[in-house]
């Protein structure tokens, strides 16, 4: 099933809530010149992972892990980054989608357990690159939300940079059977 179908199922409800239509948004996009596969691997392996943390938790089904282990200081519970994220959808070289956590420095989210939804697109352009979008959904108001908006803004940028610098310094990096 193509994205094109999946997608408006995903904004009605599966993921998003009633609220999507209205709600604020954290979008981040890159085209990086790697081929899908590679791309995809990238976002959806404890292998690919690698170019943002050294160590994850990924079960590629719904419901399944999405961990990220990050070099950030402790919390109190001794956790460091996406413990606790979820697989929310996935279509396969096209979309995944998964529950995000607030990092230690923003607490009164941490320890609420509040999460974002990140979808993840990818679209071959043409010319050997991928358009990889980034969209952050399920933001609600506050300064603690606010303080989260701001760090997300200039992580999830990071993140599709180093994907970028990552694969284009090492084309072909799925391993091949």
């Amino acid at each position: 099933m193509s994205l094109c179908r999946v997608l408006p199922l995903l904004i009605g409800g599966l993921v998003f809530g009633s609220a999507a239509a209205t709600e604020r948004m954290l979008v981040k996009e890159i085209t990086v010149r790697a081929s899908l596969e590679d791309v995809w691997h990238a976002w959806t392996t404890e292998d690919g992972l690698r170019f943002v943390s050294e160590k994850s938790n990924v079960e590629l089904r719904r419901g399944g892990s999405y961990e990220w282990f990050l070099h950030l200081p402790p919390d109190d519970n001794g956790q460091r980054g996406g413990e606790g994220a979820r697989v929310l959808a996935f279509l396969p070289k096209e979309m995944l989608a998964f529950s995000w956590r607030f990092p230690p420095s923003i607490p009164a989210l941490r320890y609420a357990n509040e999460t974002t939804q990140v979808v993840v697109t990818m679209n071959e352009t043409g010319d050997g690159a991928v358009q990889v979008r980034l969209t952050a959904h399920e933001w609600q108001d506050g300064a603690a939300w606010d303080a989260g908006w701001a760090y997300f803004d200039n992580a999830w940028g990071n993140v599709l940079a180093r994907l970028k610098a990552h694969l284009e310094s090492t084309p072909g990096t799925t391993p091949r059977e």
